[in-house]
């Protein structure tokens, strides 16, 4: 029979008190009383015990993605992001609140400064998705690699009018295009300090990255310097 053992002091701010179940079995485990952060998935504490409080770990409902596949017989790939902590690591960062990416193979563990970088990195390797998609869907209706509303766009800019582009032309242009339509020279002699500088004025720009910078970052910023110059001129 499983004993409870009660508590009375109360909770700091941004945890609750909840139930755990400690013990080398089931049947010999008891249920404590213990300090959770109020984005920990509770109802783990309770499904298998631990031997000591201190192997106690609190851990978020996962987020996950999910890579589907039309041939039936090759693998899918998936990943999982959860908030983690461990209240008696070593590792400061692991004692405070974390984020875990895993495939069920291989474990990231990011500081949320990581996590934050992680996510730009996510949105524009969305962004790059969705624009092959575009491509591919357009290739096989045979129309080519570009689109009516594409079409417009080069145009406004090509006749001088590039102010009327928006931003969303900007988002989703393929970065080939715009260098070519912002008449941007591009340099692969490094930068002082700056990863990557877009200076200039369209028609005559320039582009110049350090070495080793990832086509991510470089797109990243391309994107965003010109997406500032049309919200100025707007």
């Amino acid at each position: 029979m499983q004993n409870t053992v009660q508590t009375t002091f109360a909770a700091k701010p941004g945890h609750r008190l909840v139930p755990a179940k400690v013990g080398r079995t089931n049947a010999t485990s008891v249920i404590i009383h213990i300090e959770c952060p109020i984005w920990c998935d509770e109802s783990d504490h309770l499904l298998e015990p631990v031997v000591h409080v201190e192997d106690i770990t609190h851990v978020s409902k996962p987020d996950d993605i999910v890579v589907q596949t039309f041939l039936g017989h090759a693998s899918r790939h998936v990943l999982w992001a959860t908030i983690q902590a461990d209240p008696v690591a070593t590792d400061p960062r692991q004692r405070a609140a974390h984020v875990v990416v895993e495939d069920g193979t291989d474990y990231s563990y990011l500081t949320p400064d990581m996590a934050d970088e992680l996510a730009d990195d996510l949105i524009a390797f969305a962004s790059s998705v969705r624009q092959k998609a575009r491509t591919a869907r357009l290739a096989n209706q045979g129309t080519g690699d570009s689109d009516p509303d594409m079409d417009e766009a080069l145009r406004r800019v090509r006749v001088g009018k590039w102010q009327a582009l928006s931003g969303d032309d900007i988002a989703t242009m393929p970065i080939s295009q715009l260098l070519q339509v912002f008449g941007v020279t591009v340099t692969e002699d490094g930068t002082d300090g700056e990863t990557v500088v877009l200076s200039g004025q369209p028609g005559a720009m320039t582009l110049s990255y350090q070495r080793g910078v990832t086509q991510v970052v470089r797109e990243q910023a391309i994107r965003a310097r010109l997406a500032e110059l049309v919200g100025s001129a707007a």
